[in-house]
């Protein structure tokens, strides 16, 4: 059986692999070979965050967390396609969304977002921060 750690990041997978953009982009899992092709994907980050007590006498905990998807894109290209694409992710996990895999549900905290551009050498990438947390 897996444990509530596991299955909040299935939930999270789960959720970004059902999102349908055109033309589709791979997706960087954190901890997977990849291999960056020479247009655009997305890349993953997982973080979650401290486990508080939601009361003294209860055995009930608030489990906040960020989940990171990095639009990155083609460099010297017009900037909108990037900042269309993360609107498109952001969208995909909009605010009191429930995600549930097995007897874990979580929920996203709030609009999520879309954070300034950056720039590299080879990228343009354009975080989209979606703040899930569950109640367990």
């Amino acid at each position: 059986m897996p444990t509530f750690e596991a299955k909040a990041w299935l939930a999270l997978r789960t959720r970004l692999t059902s999102l349908a953009l055109t033309p589709v982009l791979p997706i960087a899992w954190p901890n997977e070979v990849f291999t960056p092709p020479a247009g655009g994907y997305l890349r993953v980050t997982y973080a979650p965050n401290v486990v508080v007590r939601q009361y003294t006498n209860s055995r009930v905990s608030y489990r906040p967390g960020i989940f990171l998807v990095n639009v990155v894109s083609k460099l010297n290209q017009n900037m909108a396609v990037a900042i269309e694409i993360a609107g498109k992710v952001a969208a995909h996990f909009p605010q009191d969304l429930r995600m549930s895999y097995q007897d874990v549900t979580l929920y996203v905290e709030k609009e999520p977002d879309v954070r300034q551009p950056l720039i590299t050498e080879s990228f343009v990438e354009v975080p989209v921060v979606v703040w899930y947390a569950a109640v367990a």
